[in-house]
């Protein structure tokens, strides 16, 4: 399971978004444009640091670019993989469909599509696995969840669940307990405003439902994106440049949430017993003068073309004072394996993570708390989505950005012992 936003559902203001795409650049790599690639038997070879592991190559890649395949990917908003029942599940956000393939990488078929019918989707945010015979997927555009059984078959829609009356509104589905219950995460309401150049985090809620998502079962709170609303000009409000992020992860009967802000996951059980957090070994980078100036920059070209002059002149002086943080948040993603095991990798907003830059992509896992992380590299601007005790998966994308699905081994010191 994969680390999800949870932040405000209202969109930031039209220059806050547009900067905030050009410093999410990914590091991506070339890979050749074969389809599939054979096993290999993953070493125990170091990699370019002494101190990582290098993942062996990949066992298999889905990707082409002839634009009607059915490995034409847009957009990946997830992966399951489920070894019991011999299926990869790919969630294309970009046609809204559900892709299933063998653990072979053989295409069975495709089910969604863009639309509002009983078997379609708005758009594909999220995809999840559901005890072990479904996914679970979560549609943005209608705020809603439904389940998808691998075998076909009726779809089930999942309840939004806000009690009536309550001050909270649009939950976003995290995923599902080994019990069925689904997790949940909502921004408290925001009335904040700021000091200039001062800025504050959302507060969210992480609850539990029943399967049909009726219930509210408030079980933990963490903060959110960090967001400004100063006073005297409501269009002066949106989201800081490299903002942290909630994350909550369902993993089997306990739950991991906490800010990428801090390089911790905090854990607590489906009964909302708080148990001991995974501390991780990521230090916070400081923000540079460069890194405040690209992300200013394509602000300032993009509101000189559309503001009149009265409005540019006005916030401009507010990007002079904006509250800009001392440190980059230490964590990038964090990801829940399906062995129990949890890997995070650091924050990489910098033109040096510009994409084709760098040679390989390194995560940690780690097994609990009081562990230590063992580093693992994966190629260049690989996006881990799914790992367990032997293999990972994960998207990488060339420089005409077409997007590959890679099955690859980890290296006998990143596997779960015993394994």
């Amino acid at each position: 399971m994969r680390l999800n936003t949870t932040g405000g559902r209202a969109r930031p203001r039209y220059w806050t978004t547009f900067a905030a795409a050009m410093v999410a650049a990914a590091c991506l790599e070339r890979d050749d444009r074969t389809d599939t690639i054979g096993s290999a038997e993953p070493g125990a070879d170091f990699g370019a640091d002494p101190a990582h592991l290098r993942a062996g190559p990949p066992r298999l890649r889905l990707g082409s670019a002839s634009g009607d395949g059915q490995t034409d990917f847009h957009d990946i908003a997830g992966v399951v993989v489920d070894r019991p029942s011999g299926v990869l599940v790919v969630a294309n956000r970009g046609d809204a469909t559900l892709r299933t393939f063998t653990l072979d990488g053989a295409w069975r078929d495709t089910r969604g599509g863009v639309g509002g019918g009983p078997r379609e989707l708005g758009e594909l945010a999220a995809l999840f696995g559901y005890r072990g015979d479904s996914v679970v997927v979560y549609d943005e555009a209608g705020g809603r969840a439904s389940v998808w059984p691998y075998t076909g078959g009726g779809v089930r829609r999942v309840g939004i669940p806000i009690p009536p009356g309550d001050t909270l509104q649009s939950p976003r589905l995290q995923g599902a307990m080994d019990d069925g219950r689904l997790a949940w995460a909502v921004p408290r309401p925001d009335r904040r405003v700021d000091e200039m150049g001062e800025s504050h985090p959302l507060q969210v809620v992480v609850f539990l439902t029943s399967a049909d998502g009726t219930g509210f079962d408030p079980i933990a709170e963490t903060t959110g994106t960090r967001v400004f609303r100063y006073p005297g000009d409501s269009f002066i409000s949106g989201q800081i440049p490299f903002s942290p992020q909630p994350f909550v992860l369902p993993l089997d009967s306990v739950l991991l949430f906490g800010s990428t802000a801090r390089p911790r996951a905090e854990r607590v059980t489906g009964g909302g017993l708080p148990l001991a957090p995974i501390e991780f070994a990521l230090p916070s980078v400081p923000v540079t003068a460069e890194d405040r100036e690209m992300a200013l920059a394509p602000m300032r070209a993009e509101m000189n073309r559309l503001l009149p002059t009265h409005m540019r002149t006005r916030i401009a002086a507010t990007l002079d004072v904006w509250a800009f943080p001392d440190s980059l948040p230490p964590l990038g993603n964090v990801i829940a394996g399906a062995d129990g095991r949890v890997w995070v990798t650091g924050y990489r907003p910098r033109i040096d993570a510009a994409r084709g830059e760098d040679d390989v992509s390194v995560w940690s896992v780690y097994a609990g708390p009081g562990s230590p992380a063992v580093n693992v590299e994966f190629p260049g601007g690989f996006d881990l989505l799914w790992a367990d005790e032997t293999e990972a998966v994960g998207v990488v994308r060339d420089e005409l950005d077409v997007e590959y699905v890679l099955i690859v081994p980890l290296p006998a010191g990143a596997r779960t012992p015993g394994r």
